[in-house]
């Protein structure tokens, strides 16, 4: 089958969209990530936690094309800033944004320093940016820092770590998977929200667990750099790598393909 073949998707490019082989790829997969169930309820459940009271000012932290942002617009007078690392990121969601007509503005900035004063937002929200990070806590940091006393701060990620898949080959499994996990910037950062919400400073903090089915499809096509890479440091040889695959395969074809991975959103307050 096609999808267990070819070059892969390395989502840790998401680190540095513009210096991506194929940047493009990287955009078309967020477009189509989106639509996925479990992420729009997630979408929904972080606009609740937001626990905003019109008018209002929002930043949107690793913005993306800016789906997010134009949602939180949507719902009537709320301003939103937009900021993304990538240029190319921006210059997507700015078309959007002028398309739909909505009060959002969107800026190319470093999530680590932002362009804005203190207490400058009500609250402040980032999806999926923090896997992207070597060092999360200077911009949960920064953040609260642009977040007035009483604001909410709220953050949606994956832990790349807990992807569990059904597998005979137990061995090559865990190290697949953990090279997956390693491959990002932050591969755990699902599971430290809480404690970087606290040693941020914020109050109430609160975390919210959701595991999400992932499509062998999709799976096999994030797992192809991962794989390539223990090929490569000769931890797994190529025999094994092309049984593990094939093994794979045939869970998928027979029906028996099983694999998730846990979605973690947390939330907290500034203090007064």
């Amino acid at each position: 089958m096609q999808q267990f073949t070819g070059p892969g998707l390395d989502l840790a490019a998401f680190a540095a969209v513009d210096a991506a082989d194929d940047p493009r790829a990287l955009l078309g997969y967020l477009d189509r990530a989106k639509l996925q169930p479990t992420l729009q309820a997630l979408r929904l459940r972080m606009i609740d936690l937001l626990q905003l009271t019109p008018p209002a000012r929002v930043l949107d932290a690793g913005c993306g094309l800016g789906g997010e942002a134009l949602e939180l617009a949507g719902r009537g007078d709320v301003e939103v800033v937009g900021v993304d690392s990538s240029l190319a990121m921006i210059e997507q969601a700015r078309a959007r944004a002028d398309e739909a007509g909505l009060p959002v503005t969107v800026l190319q900035a470093d999530a680590a320093d932002l362009p804005f004063p203190d207490d400058h937002f009500d609250a402040c929200q980032a999806q999926t940016l923090l896997g992207h990070v070597r060092d999360p806590l200077p911009v949960i940091a920064e953040l609260v820092r642009v977040t007035r006393p009483g604001g909410r701060v709220v953050l949606l990620d994956l832990d790349q770590g807990s992807t569990v898949l059904d597998h005979p080959d137990r061995a090559t499994t865990a190290a697949v998977l953990q090279s997956f996990a390693d491959g990002f910037a932050n591969g755990w950062a699902g599971r430290q929200l809480r404690r970087l919400l606290l040693q941020a400073g914020l109050a109430d903090a609160t975390v919210e667990q959701t595991p999400m089915d992932l499509h062998p499809g999709f799976l096999s096509q994030v797992l192809i750099p991962a794989v390539r890479r223990l090929r490569a440091a000769g931890t797994v040889d190529d025999a094994t790598a092309d049984r593990w695959w094939a093994q794979l395969q045939g869970l998928a074809e027979d029906g028996l393909f099983s694999a998730t991975v846990t979605w973690f959103l947390a939330a907290g307050t500034v203090p007064g």
